[in-house]
């Protein structure tokens, strides 16, 4: 067989799995919107599973059920809805001292991916040293983890954030040293967390001085 021939079918070949691989790989990727409709899905699964519940804010916060129990996911107390698409359940609602605005809140956290929950579900225990969630708590010093409370920013700015706004969604209806468990979406999240789309469950506790 001519060389050139024998090089020309070669290439056909090369250029034939090339673009099989090509194909499948499109198949593989999502789009933004399926990565979006896959959070929300992720997201309802996990307030509707086990038992719990939503409800809005009551207008009167004093009315605000807390579970004093951080390390179970309550059933008996519900998630709050708080805007974007955040919700809370309240753990701890805190010392009575109301955080304001431009005050800096340093803050302990453990968080759980809830697509990678979702496509396997499990009893979650936050605080399960093997199979809990991770992030600063366990820390000495997290100084490094703070925000200058605000109530007033607009979601649009939340991907300039490093932790996003989300995780001061809950601080108009609680006080210092005030303790959560926060489902927050990509939009609200954590800066790294916003272009891949990926939705949290957090463990939360703010405080105005270190812990």
């Amino acid at each position: 067989m001519n060389k050139k021939v024998r090089l020309s079918k070669i290439l056909n070949i090369f250029l034939i799995l090339s673009l099989m691989l090509s194909f499948v790989s499109c198949k593989k990727t999502q789009t933004y919107a399926e990565m979006l409709e896959q959070e929300k899905e992720s997201i309802q699964k996990f307030l509707e599973s086990g038992g719990r519940y939503t409800a809005a804010i009551p207008s009167d916060i004093s009315q605000i059920a807390a579970s004093g129990n951080r390390d179970e996911i309550s059933s008996s107390v519900p998630f709050y809805e708080l805007p974007n698409g955040v919700y809370m359940q309240v753990i701890d609602k805190g010392n009575g001292r109301k955080i304001k605005e431009g005050e800096r809140v340093i803050f302990r956290f453990l968080r759980i991916n809830l697509n990678t929950w979702s496509a396997y579900p499990y009893t979650i225990k936050m605080f399960d040293v093997n199979s809990g969630g991770t992030g600063n708590f366990y820390y000495t010093n997290v100084d490094d983890f703070y925000f200058d409370y605000s109530p007033n920013y607009s979601v649009s700015l939340s991907p300039y954030y490093t932790y996003g706004l989300g995780i001061e969604y809950p601080l108009p209806h609680l006080s210092d040293r005030a303790k959560v468990y926060c489902v927050i979406p990509s939009k609200v999240g954590f800066a790294e967390s916003v272009s891949s789309v990926v939705p949290y469950l957090y463990y939360i506790e703010y405080s105005l001085s270190k812990q």
